[in-house]
This record gives C-alpha cells, sequence and structure tokens, in this order.
C-alpha cells in the first residue's frame, strides 16, 4: 500500500465514531505543568526575536553553540542542539542529517512552551533536552489578520497572517519574509588580517516562508486537517576571523548554503469523547540545500563542485489519552523514516536510511488534593542503514533504549514543590555515525548517549505581586558523544552536569513588570574538561515600565559569563579557549496607535559590546531598528 495513502487512511478512521454532544474540542494546548515555562508572543516583540532561535537564545537555560557546518545552534542546559526536542501541535520538527532543527525557519506567531525535561513529554518520555513545544493559532471568527515589520541597520523583516473561519471551516495563511545584507560588527572589534572593521563578512541571509493550514470541526469531537508549508532559504556563514588567508584552506573557512528548501506536509485528525482522547498524524518532509566550499575569501572560486544534499521524512504518530476523575493514561506510537542523499562535491555519491520506532506509556494519578504522580516509559529503537558510499561499512546493528521517568509534586496553597527522576537516551544522528566527507572516520558502532537525571523544584506565589520559580539539576551522563579532532565522533566514558536555574516575576513596584532569572552550570566530562560553549553563569533582568495607557518602555540587561570554545580555526578540538564574558543592554519604546496598530523603535546591544558567540566568531555590535505591529480589531 502507498506510503501516503495509508496515511491519509489513519487519519480518517475517527470520522467512523459515533458523534456526542459535547463542548468544541481543544486541539491546541496541553495541560499546564508546573515545569513548562511559557514564552509570550508579546515578549519577543519587546526583544526584537523574530526567529524561534533569537526568542529561546535570550531565556538562560539556552546557550548558543555551533552545529556541523558552523552554523549557529542552541543548547538546552548544556545537552547539546541534539538533546532537545522541537514539537509542533504533536509533530516532532524535522531533522537535518546531522540532528538539527533549524530554528531560524520558524517566524509565526504561535505559541512557545518549554518543559525542563523533568515532567514527561507530549510523545513519551521527554527529551534528554527537554522540549519546546509550538501551538498553532486557529482561527475564531470569520476574519483574522495581522501584519508585523521590522528594519534596523542590519535587516528587515515582514510577516503577515490571514485566516477565517465560518461555522465549522477554518483558514489560515502564513508569511514570512528576512533579508540581511550583512551586520554591523562592534566599533572595539580588532581587525584581523582576514575581518575588517564595520560588516562582519559573508553574513547575508535571505529567507522566505509560506504556510497554509485549513480545517474543519466535524459535530463538537472530532478535527481534522491539512498543513503544506514551504520554507526557502539561502545564506553565508561568516568565517572565523583569526584565519590566516595566506595559509591552506581549512574545509569549511569559506562556505556558503545556497537554494536551502524544505517542503511540509502535515495531516492531522482529532477526536474527543468524554473519557477519551485519540490524536492522528501524518508528516512529510523533503529537504535540500547546496553546500558550496570555496577556496578564497571572496567566494569566487569553488574549493570542490557544489554539494548537493537530498533528506525526506516521512512518519505517522498515534496517540490515545484515557481519562478519569483521578487517573491520566496516555499512550503513543511513533514510526519515523529518514532518507538523506549526498550528490556532487567531487565525492562520490552516498544514501543512508534511519528508521525510528517509539512506543510509549504515560500516566498521571492525583492521588489527593496535594499529591500528583507522574511516571512514564518509552522504547526506542533505530535502524540505520549505509546503502552505499564507498566505504564499504556493514550495515550498523539496530540500537535500542528504554527510558522511563518518575515525578512526585506537592501543592499546598501557595507552594508548590516537585521532584523528578530519568533515565534519557539520545540516539546518535547519522552524521555521527556515518562519513559524509573523505576526511571523516565513521563510527556506525557508536552507542546511544545516556543520562540519569535528577530535578528538585519549587514555586512559590507572594500574592498579589511576586512569584518566585527556582529548579536545581544533576544530569549524570554515560557514553557522552562528542566529535574528535574533527574527523571521528566517539563515546566518552562520562560527564556530570549540574546546575541552578531561578526565575522571579514581581509587579510590587507600580507600573513596573520586573522578570530576574539566573542560571549557574558546572559542567565536566571523564577528563575533567568542561564542556564547550556552556557559560558558568547566565543573569538577565527585564523591566516592562507603563508610562502611559498607550506607551511602554522596556529595559533588557543580560550577563553571560565565560566559556570554553575550542580552536575552531584551525579544527583543533582539543585546544581550549577562554572567551571572555560580556554584558549586553537592550531598550525598546512602544506606543499604541488605537486598538489595531502598534509601533516600537529600540536599540540591541546598546553598550555596543564586543563579544565572542564560539572562538573567532565575533556578534552584532549595537543595532537600531523600528517596527510596525497591526492586527484586525
Amino acid at each position: 500500500m502507498n506510503r501516503f495513502t495509508l496515511l491519509t487512511g489513519v487519519l480518517f478512521v475517527s470520522l467512523l465514531a459515533d458523534e456526542v454532544s459535547l463542548e468544541t474540542i481543544e486541539v491546541q494546548k496541553t495541560a499546564f505543568d508546573p515545569s513548562i515555562q511559557q514564552l509570550s508572543e508579546e515578549e519577543a516583540r519587546k526583544s526584537y526575536a523574530v526567529t524561534l532561535q533569537e526568542r529561546l537564545e535570550r531565556d538562560v537555560s539556552f546557550s548558543a553553540v555551533t552545529d556541523n557546518k558552523g552554523e549557529m545552534a542552541l543548547s538546552f542546559r548544556g545537552l547539546g542542539f541534539r538533546a532537545t526536542g522541537y514539537i509542533e501541535d504533536d509533530i516532532p520538527l524535522y531533522r537535518s542529517v546531522n540532528g538539527f532543527t533549524d530554528p531560524k525557519f520558524i517566524m509565526t506567531d504561535a505559541t512557545l512552551e518549554m518543559n525542563d525535561g523533568s515532567t514527561t513529554g507530549s510523545l513519551g518520555v521527554s527529551p534528554m533536552g527537554g522540549e519546546v513545544l509550538i501551538y498553532t493559532h486557529i482561527p475564531d471568527r470569520i476574519h483574522t489578520a495581522s501584519l508585523y515589520t521590522t528594519i534596523s541597520n542590519n535587516d528587515i523583516y515582514a510577516y503577515s497572517s490571514a485566516g477565517s473561519r465560518i461555522d465549522q471551516f477554518y483558514i489560515q495563511a502564513d508569511v514570512g519574509y528576512y533579508k540581511q545584507d550583512s551586520y554591523h560588527l562592534s566599533s572595539d572589534f580588532t581587525p584581523t588580517p582576514l575581518q575588517p572593521k564595520g560588516k562582519r563578512l559573508n553574513s547575508d541571509v535571505l529567507q522566505k516562508n509560506l504556510s497554509l493550514k485549513a480545517g474543519i470541526f466535524i459535530g463538537d469531537n472530532t478535527h481534522i486537517a491539512a498543513k503544506i508549508a514551504l520554507k526557502r532559504s539561502e545564506f553565508g556563514i561568516p568565517p572565523n576571523v583569526t584565519i590566516d588567508p595566506n595559509h591552506s584552506l581549512v574545509w569549511n573557512d569559506f562556505s556558503r548554503i545556497s537554494d536551502k528548501s524544505l517542503d511540509s506536509f502535515y495531516l492531522y485528525g482529532d477526536y474527543n469523547s468524554e473519557n477519551f482522547t485519540l490524536t492522528l498524524r501524518g508528516y512529510h518532509d523533503n529537504y535540500q540545500d547546496i553546500y558550496d566550499i570555496f577556496q578564497d575569501q571572496r567566494y569566487t572560486v569553488l574549493a570542490y563542485p557544489s554539494l548537493l544534499y537530498d533528506d525526506s521524512r516521512t512518519g505517522a504518530l498515534v496517540k490515545g489519552v484515557f481519562e478519569s476523575e483521578t487517573h491520566h493514561t496516555t499512550l503513543t506510537a511513533l514510526y519515523e523514516r529518514n532518507e538523506h542523499r549526498r550528490k556532487g562535491g567531487s565525492f562520490e555519491n552516498a544514501r543512508y536510511q534511519a528508521d525510528t520506532l517509539k512506543l510509549s506509556a504515560l500516566h498521571q494519578w492525583n492521588i489527593s488534593d496535594t499529591w500528583q504522580l507522574d511516571g512514564g516509559v518509552s522504547y526506542t529503537q533505530l535502524s540505520s542503514k549505509e546503502a552505499s558510499d564507498g566505504s564499504a561499512l556493514q550495515p550498523p546493528e539496530d540500537k535500542t533504549a528504554f527510558d522511563a521517568q518518575l515525578k512526585l509534586t506537592y501543592t499546598l496553597s501557595d507552594d508548590l514543590l516537585y521532584g523528578s527522576i530519568a533515565n534519557k537516551h539520545r540516539m546518535p544522528a547519522m552524521v555521527e555515525m556515518f562519513t559524509f566527507f573523505p576526511w571523516t572516520i565513521p563510527n556506525p558502532g557508536l552507542k546511544p548517549e545516556r543520562s540519569l537525571q535528577y530535578t528538585l523544584g519549587y514555586q512559590h506565589d507572594f500574592k498579589p505581586h511576586t512569584y518566585l520559580d527556582l529548579s536545581l539539576y544533576y544530569y549524570d551522563i554515560k557514553d557522552l558523544i562528542i566529535k574528535e579532532n574533527q574527523v571521528h565522533y566517539i563515546n566518552r566514558e562520562s560527564a556530570i552536569h549540574y546546575g541552578a536555574e531561578l526565575r522571579i516575576h514581581t509587579k510590587k513596584i507600580k507600573n513596573h513588570k520586573i522578570q530576574l532569572a539566573y542560571a549557574y552550570a558546572h559542567t565536566r566530562d571523564s577528563l575533567d574538561n568542561p564542556l564547550i560553549l556552556i557559560p558558568e553563569h547566565q543573569l538577565t533582568l527585564e523591566d516592562t515600565i507603563t508610562l502611559s495607557p498607550e506607551l511602554e518602555a522596556f529595559f533588557a540587561y543580560r550577563y553571560h559569563s565565560s566559556r570554553f570554545s575550542p580552536n575552531s580555526a584551525e579544527n583543533d578540538l582539543n585546544t581550549l579557549y577562554k572567551l571572555k564574558s560580556y554584558n549586553t543592554v537592550d531598550l525598546q519604546l512602544a506606543y499604541r496607535l488605537g486598538k489595531a496598530t502598534q509601533i516600537r523603535i529600540g536599540a540591541n546591544n546598546l553598550l555596543d559590546s564586543n563579544y565572542e558567540w564560539r572562538y573567532g566568531y565575533p556578534s552584532k555590535g549595537r543595532e537600531y531598528y523600528f517596527s510596525l505591529e497591526w492586527k484586525l480589531p
């Protein structure tokens, strides 16, 4: 049977169920959990965070790291960018061959939540690095529309959406456009033989997004929908500024990605009865990019012919939820196939495949008004094979993992206390097991990374003005997957990682909404080396000041302590550099023009701080912007 026919058939099985008279079902949100942080759309506007990555990296739980191609990625609590799950409306977002979900593509008005991993996840035991949960909006009236556009001294961004709901039918369209010719470095940046003062080399970006979703509510208990999302991008990967242009080429120093595309096709089915909910999802993604490596800093002479990556992913999900007055049970089955093909670049063509099966059972028991017990188990099997690439490797054996999680919550009046223990695994990505360039060494026998995680949390509501949230965690990691000397992924024996996060929200001062967040992280592997690019201390202080009913000011201060970075200029991952700590200050004024329109002016990195997010990679200097937001009243 054709795979798409099967997925479509599964989604419509729920239509055969008898209809009952219930309230309109809610398909967007999960029950709020004390371990979940909500990242509001309004907070993103205040901080000029137009992509999902920008919204997340402002949170003290996340740190900027690098992926395999030198692009910036995000690591949750230092667990690596591959350890965090990104879920949109119960569908895991596409991951590239290196296990990277690209959050720079996401530019919508969706609601965001962050699960820190101490509670069970939306699709089973939560991933090692927690989950980022994305809930897209469904129109609730005949006409909805919005427009948001921003112009800065570095870039231009525009986003618009329009939707309609008539009776039980709805349709929603979203369009995004982003263009950056380059970005300005801090005036304190010291020039190098490769990088002069002023604008960053090879830092141009062009992104275009389009999505269309349509659905229908049948009766009061059944919902079906379909969505198509088309994403296009091309950009330069800025080189390490410490490179000596007169020395021999390092493979990724002068590189660009062109014609990057991701086409996603989603199918949704939801059925609710009084004590039972059925969720069905089918999804398919096509991904391509052209990766060019150049011989010179002018990006005019190719070192190799253009290299084409051609990926696809197909998956299906079935989730059933059974509820009673004191018990809540969730059963989930997920199957996914990923195929990767490499073509060109003067290398032999290669094809790899990975099939993932995940079965999960979760249970929540409300023991009393004050005690709640949550638990879950998940079984994951990864079957991968190297179809061809000339290295004559035997296909790797199937990899299996058994995960379990237990959480106890105590609630009394204005206090909440919880403790969690979990055994979790991260399957190696295909790029970690197989070779994609002739100078890398494959390791198909790589073991899954595993972690025993302990979390203790406390929350208190100092009514009516202040709220405190404290979380302590300890991660004991075995078979840590690391990259050795740029050519080989290996399992390091172990690593420990412990830390604390504190969040305080207060309106104690009239007309002020203050948020203070602090994170401490201590990391060491079995060789007593720190995990790279993870700051030991992070601090953010934000204040939203209401100056009048129409005028609002926003202030944000951020501190990142020193971090350790490998010598990426010479591809020496065993030599660590200590990056200096840095501070940034952001300011914004927002003025509301009636019910529909709001304008914002602001500056990011107002102090023009000169800092690196990794060795040899300076960040943006001072940035000014103006934005206009309009929503249909």
